[in-house]
């Protein structure tokens, strides 16, 4: 099962008609939706600095329910140490939150879905899927 990213989550939050879409398709061909403990506390980010702190709360505690959430593991580190080490060398520089979410995908072998190709691309070896896009 793929890991879903921040973005396809928040546009389902949203009512995106085609994260939703993806989402329900994931869910009929699949027994578990995945994401990971990065992606939580981006949307809590969100959420605290919405105008509806409460409701926006209550939203992602309701879909996390759906969720398997990916902790970040010693491995992770290894891995995230590895990513940054070889993006600061190539001077392909990314947020350090994707480079942590990139980190638990690859050291789980999934695929990550998202919508911020330009940033992942540049993680060796990451499988990606454009989830807008298909």
């Amino acid at each position: 099962m793929p890991i879903l990213d921040t973005d396809i989550l928040i546009s389902f939050l949203r009512n995106k008609k085609k994260a939703v879409q993806e989402i329900k398709k994931l869910i009929e061909s699949e027994s578990n939706l995945k994401t990971t403990i990065i992606n939580v506390g981006e949307l809590y980010t969100g959420a605290y600095l919405s105008s509806q702190i409460a409701k926006d709360i209550n939203a992602i505690e309701k879909l996390l329910r759906k969720f398997d959430i990916i902790e970040f593991s010693n491995e992770d580190a290894r891995i995230f140490g590895q990513i940054q080490a070889n993006l600061i060398n190539t001077g392909n520089k990314i947020g350090k939150m994707d480079m942590l979410i990139g980190s638990i995908a690859l050291n789980h072998s999934e695929t990550l879905y998202t919508r911020n190709v330009k940033h992942f691309s540049k993680i060796p070896l990451l499988k990606i899927k454009n989830w807008f896009l298909d």
